[in-house]
């Protein structure tokens, strides 16, 4: 009876920890899982690195924290060069919409579309009148906000700057100790180590596809989104190229929504061949990236039906915020190894 009380008492006090654990890294969970899955990813070149240093607590930290800089490297300098090229075509586009003469040469192609249109309709719809657009005053607008709410943008860039330190030192410690946290998990789990490994491996093969093929399909997307607007001449093409990486992540339709405008654009301005090549430009190079390259990164080694790993991330993202693209096919992968081990094991019996 005392020894039942005790394991009783022992659980409650196991999960009463855990939960507190979890209240603790709560606010850190983003990073942390980012910096669990970008692991996974620099593992690769921190073993590398380790093999050349040698065996040693000092050659290990030595090889974390050069694989640290590497990533920071491969992230900030094209990160930089982008931010830099995207500054000059922001000051270019404003400089081009302020401009009255432009101001007036777009009012006059939005009426004449606006006229064919309605007559096109058999003047069903009555023409509308774009005179009063006054694009200088939308920035001014959008620029009133930006210092009106400047107080919450510094604020947000101090969570920012928190957020990458607890990822930089998850990511060096992950790399680090990862396999001794992945021993740890294994005398601690209940189930048998064949199972525990299974479970690890699945999860590892998960992020691999899910979290890495996100990112090179969005940077693939959205640099030959980019090369089409550059080639095709419409102003900005780092700008909306670094628009249809980030519109990416909704799939589907993601890139159609900087593509579609480009398109109208190109119409706009009179330019009816090049929108007829962008439109083919779009529908080739950027969906046949979405179509095929996509599926087939995001669907690689876990062996789940890639309807299933959409809407794993979709429903993550809904739930757990941005870093559900990466949580929600987790726990998809956990379901299917847990399932797996059912089948193979607990059906036998």
């Amino acid at each position: 009876m005392n020894s039942r009380i005790s394991s009783y008492f022992f659980f409650v006090l196991l999960l009463g920890a855990v939960v507190a654990a979890v209240l603790i890294f709560l606010p850190f969970l983003t990073p942390l899982i980012l910096g669990m899955a970008a692991s996974v990813l620099a593992y690769p070149i921190y073993r590398k690195l380790y093999s050349w240093f040698g065996v040693g607590r000092f050659r290990e930290n030595l090889a974390a924290l050069l694989t640290v800089l590497i990533v920071l490297i491969l992230i900030l300098v094209p990160l930089f060069l982008v931010i830099t090229r995207m500054y000059a075509e922001v000051q270019g586009l404003y400089a081009a919409l302020t401009d009255e003469s432009t101001r007036s040469a777009l009012i006059d192609r939005l009426n004449g579309l606006s006229l064919s249109l309605s007559y096109r309709l058999f003047n069903l719809f009555p023409a509308y009148s774009f005179d009063q657009l006054n694009i200088t005053e939308y920035i001014k607008n959008l620029l009133v906000w930006i210092f009106g709410n400047l107080d919450k943008i510094v604020t947000g860039l101090a969570s920012v700057i928190a957020y990458v330190f607890v990822f930089l030192l998850s990511l060096f410690y992950f790399m680090r100790d990862g396999a001794m946290i992945k021993k740890k998990f294994v005398s601690w789990s209940p189930l048998l180590d064949r199972h525990d490994r299974y479970i690890t491996d699945t999860l590892k093969k998960a992020v691999l596809s899910v979290f890495g093929g996100t990112i090179v399909v969005a940077i693939v997307q959205g640099t030959l989104t980019g090369l089409g607007f550059w080639i095709f001449g419409i102003p900005a093409p780092t700008v909306w190229g670094s628009a249809a990486s980030i519109a990416s992540f909704i799939p589907g339709i993601g890139t159609s929504m900087v593509i579609i405008p480009g398109i109208l654009y190109l119409i706009i301005n009179g330019n009816y061949a090049y929108a007829v090549g962008l439109a083919i430009w779009g529908l080739l190079a950027v969906g046949l990236v979405d179509n095929f390259l996509g599926p087939h990164l995001v669907n690689r080694g876990i062996h789940i039906h890639p309807f299933l790993v959409l809407i794993s991330v979709l429903g993550g993202l809904a739930t757990f915020g941005p870093v559900g693209f990466v949580l929600g096919p987790l726990i998809l992968a956990s379901l299917f190894a847990l399932l797996e081990i059912y089948r193979t094991s607990f059906t036998e019996i």
